[in-house]
């Protein structure tokens, strides 16, 4: 039998283990992974996990989702990720970059040599060399089996760089496994015109009757609402004034709502406070600053030609905003029809976005302040 002295060391260190998971950070602030809360969009994951439980036949087991970076459509494809996988569902997540097609087969090969007994050359594996055919039958054939095993899900993320070989490869398999009733689900994400891109391909038509989900920015009732609810399920209490620092700061930009609020977290957590103060959201809303700007909107910015980072400065640098486009062109010296390419690709890209008749905004908060800030360096390298 435990003496008293013992039963209290172990309720002390039961305490202390509490103490430490409820002061750990709460806020996660990495591409792609999962926040404390997915602010908004139940109601996306309450119609997905319905569509589910309804059977093979629910509209909502095709969802495309679309949305500028950063608004979390990575971190809604792993929601449903885990609602499938809740379900007994085989998930497979692929990035569409090429030779998607053969990882989709890899994964669910693998899930078949550990699940059940096949000879070696089924689905076209050579066991000692794991080498795969990719013929969509094989494909195909490795899907059906998957979904006759509990169900199958397939995400497809970035399908702005998905070969339309390889798309037509993959939507063709998975719209005959639909006519036959497998149970099965398919989600991809992109921008937005890559996304009605894919769904208006030859062959790929049937994706139009997929659940279009347009993810924007939330609003600031949305974000308020969620600092103050983390926070306080973590632990610690949010000042009021510390609450409207953070949820204009974070801009409606769910990334930017994780990044301000992990910085300011750790500044209260360096004090040992239980209050998260105005003084901690000034500091943590700086840090974040500082990084949105290294991890977003410079790579953003490097990935563009130099005419379009030139149509980016002037834009920026334009007194009226959302920004007229024949202001824009004035001020690089070219015609509204010399510019007008520069203007499309962007917005193809989802750096900028139309608002209203002849007027652009910037899609990425605070790109705007960057440019203004260091346009001259960024161009000059």
């Amino acid at each position: 039998m435990l003496e008293f002295a013992q039963l209290v060391r172990i309720q002390d260190l039961r305490s202390a283990i509490i103490v430490a998971v409820q002061r750990r950070n709460p806020f996660k602030p990495t591409a792609g992974m999962n926040p404390p809360e997915l602010i908004g969009r139940n109601t996306i994951l309450d119609d997905f996990q319905d569509a589910l439980d309804n059977g093979p036949e629910s509209p909502d087991r095709l969802m495309r989702i679309s949305g500028i970076r950063g608004v979390g459509k990575t971190v809604m494809l792993n929601a449903l990720g885990a609602i499938a996988r809740q379900r007994g569902f085989h998930v497979v997540d692929v990035a569409s970059n090429p030779g998607f097609c053969a990882r989709i087969l890899t994964a669910l090969s693998r899930t078949e040599l550990t699940s059940i007994s096949i000879a070696p050359a089924l689905l076209g594996v050579s066991i000692g060399s794991a080498e795969l055919s990719k013929s969509p039958t094989q494909l195909g054939e490795a899907m059906f089996n998957a979904s006759k095993r509990g169900g199958l899900l397939i995400t497809l993320d970035e399908i702005q760089d998905a070969p339309l070989d390889e798309l037509r490869e993959l939507g063709n398999e998975i719209q005959l496994l639909i006519r036959q009733g497998a149970n099965v689900a398919f989600a991809f994400a992109g921008l937005p015109t890559s996304v009605d891109k894919a769904v208006g391909a030859d062959t790929l038509t049937f994706l139009q009757r997929a659940k279009h989900i347009e993810l924007s920015r939330l609003s600031d009732f949305e974000v308020g609402e969620s600092f103050e609810g983390t926070v306080r399920q973590a632990g610690k209490e949010l000042a009021p004034e510390a609450a409207s620092l953070l949820t204009e700061a974070a801009a409606g930009y769910p990334f930017m709502v994780q990044l301000v609020g992990y910085y300011t977290w750790q500044s209260a957590a360096r004090r040992d406070s239980n209050t998260v103060s105005a003084e901690d959201a000034e500091r943590g809303i700086e840090i974040a600053r500082a990084n949105f700007d290294t991890m977003v909107i410079e790579p953003a910015l490097r990935r563009l030609p130099q005419r379009q980072v030139e149509y980016l400065t002037a834009m920026a640098r334009c007194s009226k905003q959302p920004a007229q486009t024949g202001d824009i062109s004035r001020l690089m010296g070219l015609s509204a029809k010399d510019t007008s390419s520069y203007r499309k690709r962007l917005i193809d890209a989802a750096v900028i976005e139309k608002v209203g008749y002849g007027r652009v905004d910037f899609a990425i908060p605070y790109m705007r302040e960057y440019l203004v800030a260091h346009a001259e360096d960024f161009i000059g390298e």
